[in-house]
C-alpha cells in the first residue's frame, strides 16, 4: 500500500510534532526550580520524560567512609578504611568495572547511615546492614584468617572541609566469624 504524498507529509508532520513536544517537555521538566515537574506526572514510568538534572537539589556536603577491624584472641586491631576511592587513571575513563563495587558500598553506607539517623529499632535486619556485614565477613576471612570476628563503622567527614571533625554515624556490634561450611 502506497501513501499519497499529501498523506505521507501529514504523517511526517504528526511524528515531528510528537517528537518535538516530547523534546520540549523533557527540557522543561529539567528546570532546577521544579516548576514544570507536573509534566512528569503524565509519564508514570519515567521512560518518556526522564529526570536528567545534572545537579542535585541538595548537594552532598559530607563524605562517608567504611572502616572495619578484625577481632582476634589478642583483642581488636586498628580500624582499617575499606571504602578508599583510588586516584583515577586515563584508562578508567573507558573501562572501570571497580567503580561498581565502590558505588555499591557507598550506597549501602548512605542507606545504613540514614536508617541509623532515623533510629530504626531493627537496624541489624535491614538489607543494607546484612549485605555490608556479609561482604565484610568475607573480606575479613580473606585478610585475617585467624580472626574470631570483626566490627565495622561508618564515619562521616567534611570532605574537602578539613576543619570539620570526623563523626561516627554507625557502629556495628561485634560480628562473629562463621564456621566454614555453614
Amino acid at each position: 500500500m502506497t501513501l499519497s504524498p499529501r498523506r505521507r507529509r501529514a504523517i511526517d508532520l504528526a511524528v515531528e510534532a510528537v517528537l518535538g513536544a516530547a523534546l520540549v517537555a523533557t527540557a522543561l521538566s529539567q528546570h532546577p526550580l521544579r516548576v514544570f515537574d507536573r509534566l512528569r506526572t503524565l509519564d508514570r514510568t519515567g521512560l518518556v520524560l526522564p529526570d536528567w538534572r545534572l545537579f542535585a537539589p541538595v548537594p552532598v556536603m559530607h563524605d562517608l567512609h567504611l572502616l572495619h577491624r578484625p577481632v582476634g584472641h589478642a583483642g581488636a586491631s586498628d580500624w582499617e578504611v575499606v571504602s578508599r576511592i583510588s586516584a583515577r587513571t586515563a584508562l578508567q575513563t573507558v573501562w572501570f568495572p571497580e567503580r561498581r563495587e565502590q558505588k555499591a558500598v557507598l550506597d549501602l553506607c548512605r542507606e545504613l547511615a540514614f536508617h541509623s539517623a532515623q533510629g530504626l529499632p531493627d537496624l541489624h535486619e535491614t538489607p543494607s546492614y546484612r549485605i555490608l556485614r556479609d561482604w565484610l565477613r568475607h573480606l575479613t576471612c580473606e585478610r585475617q584468617p585467624d580472626a574470631d570476628g570483626f566490627q565495622f563503622m561508618i564515619m562521616r567527614t567534611g570532605g574537602h572541609d578539613s576543619e570539620e571533625p570526623p563523626t561516627c554515624t554507625f557502629l556495628s556490634p561485634l560480628e562473629k566469624r562463621k564456621a566454614v561450611g555453614r
